[in-house]
């Protein structure tokens, strides 16, 4: 880390922070609509959601160094999008493997969701991007939002697990409206040319 970097640094794990508590109100908003309230437990939540915050907003930082025209609402919405289409091969192996087995998982398929998140964030991004970095950046939050969120969800269970799941593509895909609002007002005035490298 250079003496150059170390506020572009700070700025991005700050906007992580206000991604993380901004998308932990919006989940919690979204849990309480369509399973049950859980307002009571959201500081448990707070260091997990801090995590996947920093971690896609570095992907984004990644992402926008190469595609810099996408620092707009509408390229922070398909980042969003991408970012929670990155998680659909873990979340389709544990919901077929939880209808085959019944119950709970072995060990195994948290392993595989965690490759597959792992791939899944480096194939959706990497794909439109043709970058490493950005693949392994967006490989590293795809895992990161899996296995803080606690692995993928049991959509197929019932109890509004299945509307959740759908919610929170509503939900990531704001949050990258809001990820790209915050970038575009905290990262491009100090560092422009980072921004469009």
């Amino acid at each position: 880390m250079t003496a150059r970097s170390a506020p572009l640094i700070g700025r991005i794990v700050a906007i992580g922070c206000v991604l993380g508590i901004s998308g932990l109100a919006l989940f919690a908003g979204l849990h309480a609509l369509v399973v049950k309230p859980v307002w009571g437990q959201l500081l448990g939540g707070l260091p997990f959601v801090i995590a996947i915050g920093i971690a896609v907003t570095w992907a984004y930082h990644e992402f926008v160094r190469v595609v810099p025209d996408r620092i707009c609402a509408t390229g922070g919405l398909r980042f969003g999008a991408m970012m929670w289409l990155s998680a659909f091969p873990a979340t389709a192996l544990a919901n077929i493997t939880r209808i085959q087995r019944g119950g709970s998982l072995p060990i195994w398929v948290d392993i595989a969701s965690f490759v597959l998140a792992l791939v899944g964030g480096a194939l959706v991004i990497g794909t439109v991007t043709k970058s490493r970095r950005a693949a392994g950046a967006a490989a590293v939050a795809a895992a990161v939002l899996l296995t803080a969120a606690g692995g993928p969800l049991p959509v197929l269970r019932g109890g509004g697990a299945a509307e959740l799941w759908f919610g929170l593509f509503v939900l990531e895909t704001a949050a990258g409206v809001i990820l790209a609002r915050l970038y575009k007002r905290w990262i491009v005035p100090i560092a422009p040319s980072q921004a469009a490298a």
